[in-house]
């Protein structure tokens, strides 16, 4: 039995490194995010129907859920009786599109770490299997049972964790696309590696004419009140604050890009093959068990880490989108 197990778990380790991190039903054409839009504003919302549909969905969070009103994140547009009504339309809508941007990569990227964390905890399982047998027989001492047993029960809390933020972006998709709140999300497109090629000082003019815009809404409708942390203070100091942010998002994209990259083609790799040969010296008694399962572990965490940087990525690259109202993917 404890051979059987031991050579089961071993050819699932090797699988491990090998197969590709995308799995998934190949009939279900993944969608992308330009599919929610678009299916976003299919029915043509007005203006305030889509500021309902932001300010709803900005209150579901994992990280502060407590705080769901809705007041702390009001959004708000001129009515769509208004006379300036069709001058906030695009405005509108490009907030919109944001928003689901962001919310595709969160959900993307929750579930990439989903599949990688569940692939690691299905070989953590037969190693628990086999730890098992092998303390029944005296192979292995306490140590190195109760090793196995904690590392699936991290990688099931985690996974936990991962399952409920999942979840919870996919009912904020629903809310920003105006699906059924707990309609469930169809496959959705793996997230690619940004690379940060785009033109500062193009981004910096945008940025400007975006707070210009938001000025003029103020002024229009004074008595409109203005998003915390959004307010206007002027316009004298707007070239350096729009310096200023671009040259930061600038930095943070270029270093979310190299911190994954670097994930891709060296840390990763150099997991893998770090595992591979403890997996040999291991067959040949050469490693213990528990020096095994923590190269394991590392290497299931360290791909879980590359997705979770994709994500931060992807949804750093839309707000930057919707404050300059540039489109910065090429």
């Amino acid at each position: 039995m404890t051979y059987y197990l031991l050579k089961r778990m071993l050819w699932l380790i090797a699988a491990f490194m090998l197969l590709a991190p995308a799995m998934g039903n190949s009939a279900d054409l993944p969608l992308s995010a330009g599919y929610f839009f678009e299916a976003a504003v299919a029915g043509k919302p007005s203006i305030h129907e889509v500021g309902e549909r932001i300010r709803i969905a900005k209150g579901v969070d994992p990280d502060r859920i407590a705080e769901f009103s809705g007041i702390h994140e009001a959004v708000s547009y001129p009515g769509d009786s208004d006379p300036d009504a069709d001058d906030f339309k695009e405005e509108a809508y490009g907030e919109l599109r944001s928003e689901i941007r962001m919310t595709y990569a969160e959900v993307s990227s929750a579930r990439s770490q989903i599949e990688e964390g569940r692939r690691g905890m299905e070989l953590l399982r037969q190693m628990v299997e086999l730890s098992t047998a092998q303390y029944a027989t005296g192979k292995l001492d306490q140590a190195g049972l109760l090793k196995g047993q904690l590392e699936w029960e991290r990688l099931s809390e985690t996974l936990l964790l991962l399952e409920k933020r999942e979840r919870i972006f996919s009912i904020r998709l629903n809310v920003l696309t105006g699906r059924g709140v707990e309609e469930p999300v169809p496959r959705l497109e793996a997230l690619q590696e940004y690379s940060p090629g785009f033109d500062p000082k193009e981004l910096i003019e945008s940025y400007k004419s975006r707070r210009f815009l938001a000025l003029f809404q103020q002024l229009v409708r004074p008595d409109s009140p203005a998003t915390p942390g959004e307010e206007l203070h002027g316009t004298d100091s707007l070239e350096v604050e729009a310096t200023a942010l671009i040259s930061v998002v600038r930095i943070s994209l270029e270093s979310l890009y190299q911190r994954a990259r670097r994930y891709r083609t060296s840390l990763i790799l150099m997991g893998e093959v770090a595992h591979g040969s403890r997996l040999e010296q291991y067959k040949h008694g050469k490693l213990d068990f528990i020096s095994l399962v923590e190269g394991l572990v590392a290497l299931s965490e360290l791909r879980r880490e590359y997705q979770a940087l994709l994500g931060e990525a992807h949804v750093l690259k839309a707000k930057v989108e919707y404050v300059t109202g540039s489109d910065i993917s090429k």
